[in-house]
């Protein structure tokens, strides 16, 4: 029986700016059941906190890939962060003429310079950023990094993401999370990590949870349980580590319903 189901957000069942009503309604069923919910993904927390507004409940939230880690009352399981040793070096690493370099902290984006690229993709993606001239001085004094975000083109976030795993193995976690998007985070932060810190909180087995995303990033928590549910619209390198490929968030909730 599923005790507790996971669920990524944009891709998933945040598309365009919005939510699917038949989504809504089966997460609203399950909560009904008493499965506890959880919401996993790269967004800021606050922005998780928007979005899942309208199920009108408490839920457990995963953000910014792993970095934090909520409980349904407010209590903060994990707040993760890089050595201070390594802060700058990394963002030298990132910092080139291919890529756009982003650094967050808890509550915000920052970029060195908004470009006319930068404006376009703003326009385009739920990343908002703030153009801070200063930005590389201010990391490890006025700004944490929580997370650096690279966009590229994906050949070359393969090469980078190889040399950062090479140079700094003990020091981050990388990945793509979408299309000629490179995330770097904590060491051992991932989705999956998260979702074992809640399992051993609610005391659960991994057989007794569901979870359902598009993207690399979610392959993590889809080795954790053999209940797991890719989107149909995933890579199919993502698909093969799921148990299911399903349409919607919706039709995973269906399936996982019926599990003893």
């Amino acid at each position: 029986m599923i005790k507790l189901f996971v669920s990524d957000l944009d891709g998933t069942m945040f598309h365009h700016g919005k939510l699917f009503e038949h989504d809504v309604e089966a997460l609203k069923e399950l909560v009904n059941q008493g499965v506890i919910l959880c919401f996993a993904s790269g967004r800021l927390d606050y922005e998780i906190v928007e979005i899942m507004e309208r199920l009108e409940g408490n839920f457990h939230r995963i953000s910014m890939n792993g970095t934090y880690i909520y409980s349904n009352d407010g209590e903060a399981l994990l707040d993760a962060t890089f050595h201070p040793t390594v802060v700058g070096k990394i963002y030298d690493m990132i910092s080139s003429n291919k890529f756009l370099t982003y650094v967050a902290d808890n509550t915000t984006y920052y970029i060195e310079e908004k470009t006319d690229l930068v404006h376009e993709i703003e326009k385009n993606s739920s990343m908002k950023a703030v153009e801070l001239k200063t930005l590389k001085e201010e990391l490890g004094n006025s700004i944490t990094p929580k997370k650096y975000v690279v966009i590229g083109e994906d050949d070359d976030l393969l090469e980078l993401q190889a040399e950062l795993q090479k140079e700094l193995p003990e020091y981050i976690t990388s990945f793509i999370s979408a299309k000629n998007c490179l995330d770097i985070v904590p060491a051992n932060v991932s989705k999956g990590s998260a979702i074992q810190i809640l399992i051993d909180k609610l005391d659960i087995k991994p057989e007794e949870i569901a979870c359902i995303g598009d993207s690399y990033n979610d392959i993590s928590m889809f080795e954790l349980t053999p209940n797991s549910f890719a989107m149909e619209n995933a890579d199919d390198a993502v698909k093969k580590h799921a148990a299911y490929v399903v349409p919607s968030v919706s039709e995973a909730v269906k399936i996982a319903s019926q599990i003893k």
